[in-house]
């Protein structure tokens, strides 16, 4: 797992049929000190829970998928949590 920022979206014209109804979002990745660690990446929201400016938790790869109840989907990162606060 790891930390991100939401700091935008993505609007697709067209999507497969496993991402219909699910936010792509652009997600700066941080660490625990929030500084951003690498270039901004688009991931999938499946229960559409994040917004702009959420911390979030992400997984990519076979995690991923994962997050969806769907058996494949073709995303390489996905949102699974938000966070309140990190101490």
């Amino acid at each position: 797992m790891k930390i991100g920022k939401v700091v935008g979206k993505v609007w697709a014209e067209r999507k497969v049929e496993s991402l219909r109804g699910c936010r792509l979002l652009l997600v700066q990745p941080t660490n625990s000190h929030l500084q951003a660690v690498s270039k901004i990446i688009v991931a999938a929201d499946p229960k559409n829970t994040a917004g702009v400016g959420d911390l979030i938790v992400y997984v990519t790869s076979t995690d991923a998928i994962q997050a969806f109840d769907h058996d494949f989907v073709p995303v390489n990162a996905s949102v699974v949590q938000l966070i309140d606060s990190i101490d």
